[in-house]
């Protein structure tokens, strides 16, 4: 069963900081550099067996011009159509079979990933996940329900496992 990814394009780049800077430059190398950040997340990591990100374009054409980067494909939605429609018609194409994500903070797109039963992420979420930030570890256990002997024998333990002793 694939699984897909489909990003709500200048949604995240508007809120994932790293792409924000870019813009400075041009928006085009944002993009460029946004691409370049989700291929390396794809080769680090293979929880995806695509990504779509979809922008909003002001070309006169009609339809949406596709372009593929590796396991990244670039939809832009042309005048006619905007990228929050393109996402909802890739869902309701999508087969039956596929497992998809979309990456969206806005509502419309949310409500409508969740109509067609996708698993909905926020943008801090997608960041988080193609930059691979560790979430922060909440350990069961207390410091205080171990003895003063076995956090000893721990320590011990690890330092010989890392050669520091």
């Amino acid at each position: 069963m694939p699984r897909n990814l489909i990003i709500d394009g200048y949604n995240a780049m508007h809120r994932i900081g790293r792409l924000e800077a870019k813009k400075d430059i041009s928006l085009e190398a944002a993009r460029l550099y946004f691409i370049k950040l989700l291929n390396d997340f794809m080769r680090r990591k293979k929880i995806f067996d695509k990504i779509f990100v979809v922008f909003d374009s002001k070309e006169e054409a009609l339809g949406v011009r596709r372009y593929s980067y590796g396991g990244v494909e670039v939809l832009f939605a042309t005048r006619d159509k905007d990228a929050d429609s393109a996402i909802v018609e890739l869902l309701r194409t999508a087969s039956s079979g596929d497992k998809i994500s979309v990456a969206s903070d806005d509502n419309f797109v949310r409500n409508h990933a969740r109509v067609y039963k996708s698993e909905v992420i926020s943008i801090t979420e997608l960041e988080n996940i193609i930059m691979l930030k560790k979430q922060a570890f909440k350990s069961k256990m207390k410091e205080k329900e171990f003895e003063k002997d076995d956090l000893k024998d721990i320590t011990t333990e690890l330092k010989k496992r890392w050669g520091i002793e």
